[in-house]
């Protein structure tokens, strides 16, 4: 049947990169010393980074900086909370450390979508311009949306909406989930949820306009999950439920959390009040109120990961070989440069820092680094920067939506934030753009 077809990257997969896994630092000769090398001049950062705590930004973060041949700083500053007890640690307010969990939110669009996606293009085993039809039927193709393809799922030019209306996780949706005061985390909303993309209306015409929307990496965790089934990277026994396990994408801590072990892991920071659906404060499960919906795992959010692992994974696209089997350096080039300069900044399921288009590449959060940077940004706080011309790569990391969602202050802390490492880097390393 279509639908547990479909169903399989929720257990599986969810856009994780099936095949192959990201190789090890040590395979990799990537440098996994932290901090080691760092000179003075980066304790500016440290300075800024502190007064973000101090100004209610944040209550804390991990930032990492480094080039090809190692982490140049690398920083902790702040707790889990503003000494405020959390349910899963009522006694004490854990620091930041380097190897703290973050909900990267829709950085998992990237670090996990994109690069199955360009995985499966690398092979041959996907073209960009295939319809979603050729994936989830015709019933996708209902309400004009017969014409979307993979690519303008990837450049958020598809015609969708920014976000299903009602969200998934509302009593208006009607998830069986929201029958109870405190939602379980549980997949017994999947059926009405793939229903409700296959019967989505669309904002604009196909192809004309940029509209950042969760939905079409809602609709690229369906494509993935076809192609993992497809093309044998699972058994058939594997399309069952009862498999949840820990999705291992990198080296050590990066996963998909599901049912299994969400409530084993106590150095998670994801910590937010939900008065309107969760309620309580929430810790160890995903802020994303659609991927809760969906049991926790989505193609738009879902990824927990920590500084180090992001290191890793940031470092095996910057410096790819031509031969990579995991992203080779041509399927990273195209899948990180800008698409449609009159459209977006948009590259393939990557932003760009590119001052020039009029999204400025959300703001030029990743500040004076090169307009070919890509980058991502998460709605938690998360935000990665690889800057191909210095060879650069930041990596940021917060808690902003903790205890408030609605605090904004992020928006005016990565710019400069950015821009200082870019200053200090380029000081200190001797970059020049003459």
């Amino acid at each position: 049947m279509r639908i547990l077809t479909l169903l399989v990257l929720l257990f599986v997969a969810t856009c994780s990169g099936v095949k192959i896994k990201t190789p090890s630092r040590s395979s990799l000769n990537i440098p996994k010393s932290f901090g080691e090398v760092r000179t003075p001049e980066w304790d500016l950062l440290d300075t800024f980074l502190q007064e973000g705590v101090e100004n209610g930004t944040f209550p804390g973060a991990v930032a990492l900086i480094g080039n090809k041949n190692g982490i140049l700083y690398s920083s902790a500053k702040g707790s889990y909370t503003y000494g405020i007890p959390t349910p899963n640690n009522p006694n004490y307010n854990p620091a930041m450390q380097l190897s703290t969990l973050f909900d990267m939110a829709s950085c998992s669009k990237v670090t996990a979508c994109t690069t199955s996606v360009a995985q499966f293009y690398q092979r041959g085993e996907l073209n960009l311009d295939a319809p979603i039809t050729d994936f989830l039927g015709d019933e996708f193709g209902v309400n004009g949306k017969e014409g979307i393809t993979v690519r303008n799922c990837l450049l958020h030019n598809s015609g969708f909406f920014p976000d299903p209306n009602p969200f998934w996780n509302t009593p208006e949706f009607g998830c069986p989930a929201t029958a109870d005061y405190n939602p379980p985390l549980e997949f017994t909303c999947q059926n009405k949820i793939y229903n409700n993309i296959l019967n989505q209306t669309l904002q604009n015409p196909i192809g004309s306009t940029y509209v950042y929307s969760d939905l079409n990496f809602m609709t690229l965790m369906y494509v993935v999950g076809n192609l993992v089934k497809d093309f044998g990277y699972i058994n058939a026994n594997q399309l069952a439920p009862v498999v949840i396990t820990v999705v291992q994408r990198m080296p050590n801590a990066t996963m998909k959390l599901t049912l299994e072990n969400m409530y084993l892991l106590i150095n998670v920071l994801q910590l937010k009040k939900d008065p309107l659906y969760m309620h309580p404060t929430i810790q160890s499960v995903v802020s994303d109120g659609n991927a809760y919906a969906l049991g926790g795992i989505s193609g738009h959010a879902g990824v927990f990961s920590n500084a180090e692992d992001m290191w890793t994974f940031m470092y095996t696209l910057m410096f790819s070989s031509s031969d990579s089997q995991y992203l080779n350096s041509t399927t990273v080039e195209y899948f990180t440069t800008e698409y449609n300069h009159t459209q977006s900044s948009r590259a393939l399921g990557w932003n760009t820092n590119d001052p020039t288009v009029n999204d400025e590449g959300w703001g030029l959060a990743c500040g004076s680094l090169s307009s070919k940077t890509w980058m991502h940004l998460g709605y938690t706080g998360t935000m990665l920067c690889g800057d191909p011309e210095r060879e650069l790569i930041l990596i940021l990391l917060t808690n902003r939506v903790y205890p408030d969602p609605s605090n904004t202050k992020i928006s005016n802390f990565r710019r400069p934030f950015s821009t200082l490492a870019q200053k200090i880097y380029d000081s200190t390393v001797g970059y020049s753009t003459d």
